[in-house]
């Protein structure tokens, strides 16, 4: 059988997988054009055995050419802290993670902030992501669910999968109070790509036997200068945690208490004797919470437009 017929037999597959429903993104993705675009899949559940082979509706990727297998070390790691799947779930607003069905941390978006990455990805690297740039906002039309289910540990009891609709209802649920913790820093960037900070220059810190390395090279700061990028901005607000380029939100992580106690469950899993579990228990508790504002400040171009700062 050919390659090309597997291929087509794999997203047959794929499309009606015992009937199940499709991972739909949410409705509030309306297309940025006058074309519509939706992609919607039912869950793709991809097997791995005990010795990092892959399965997909009982086929191997070495059938499609394609020599691909999940890393001993890190399967041997998840086996032994009894973490039975990993699943990653598109919607309209981000990308939903989650462990053994907890909800992580995780990303969350819009169309201006998966351009405005992409911008900044092109300023930061100096390639060209105009087309990419033009792609990602599509990435909101897709309803992808992909589970990797990994070999359950000996005499644990199975641990099911949560259904598309309960994992579509995951949002972050701030608790209240007073903060937790205040951040709040303004550093910035001189002619010669090093930081200053407290009004503390690259010299007054060398000074101190804090001798810093340029964070960004010449070739960096032209572009910077040139696509006026004045700043990069960090803000806590409740349920999240923004990123800022300019004024332009960027894709930003949304977290709670819950969402950050999950994560905390799942490294102590991974690392049971960690001296650091205790410290991160009780900061996940509360770190959603803090008042965080941190502002970069980048060197600008001679007579460049000033960019107003977001109400901070």
């Amino acid at each position: 059988m050919s390659r090309w017929t597997l291929v087509a037999l794999l997203v047959v597959a794929v499309l009606l997988t015992a009937c199940s429903p499709a991972a739909q993104p949410a409705a509030s993705a309306p297309p940025r054009s006058a074309e519509p675009f939706v992609l919607a899949l039912p869950r793709i559940v991809v097997n791995v055995d005990a010795t990092g082979n892959l399965d997909l509706f009982g086929l191997s990727p070495a059938l499609f050419g394609l020599d691909v297998r999940f890393p001993q070390p890190l399967l041997d790691t998840l086996i032994a802290a009894d973490i039975q799947h990993l699943e990653v779930r598109t919607t309209s607003s981000g990308l939903l993670l989650f462990a053994d069905g907890k909800p992580l941390p995780h990303i969350g978006w819009d169309d201006q902030a998966l351009e405005q990455a992409a911008d900044l990805a092109g300023v930061m690297l100096g390639q060209d992501f105009s087309t990419v740039r033009k792609l990602l906002p599509l990435v909101r039309r897709l309803g992808l669910d992909v589970v990797v289910r990994l070999p359950k540990k000996a005499g644990v009891a199975e641990i099911p999968l949560i259904g598309l609709e309960e994992g579509a209802r995951v949002a972050a649920k701030p608790t209240e109070g007073p903060a937790t913790a205040i951040v709040k820093l303004d550093a910035k960037i001189n002619e010669q790509g090093l930081p200053s900070v407290f009004d503390l220059t690259a010299d007054d810190l060398s000074s101190l036997n804090l001798n810093l390395a340029p964070l960004f090279d010449q070739a960096t700061l032209a572009r910077i200068k040139n696509a006026n990028l004045q700043y990069l901005y960090i803000r806590s607000q409740p349920g999240a945690l923004l990123f800022y380029a300019n004024d332009k939100r960027l894709p930003h992580l949304v977290w709670d208490a819950q969402l950050l106690t999950n994560a905390v469950t799942v490294y102590g899993q991974l690392n049971p004797s960690s001296p650091y579990l205790k410290l991160l228990k009780e900061v996940a508790a509360g770190l959603d919470r803090a008042d965080i504002d941190i502002l970069l400040t980048l060197p600008t171009a001679p007579g460049a437009p000033a960019v107003p700062l977001p109400p901070r």
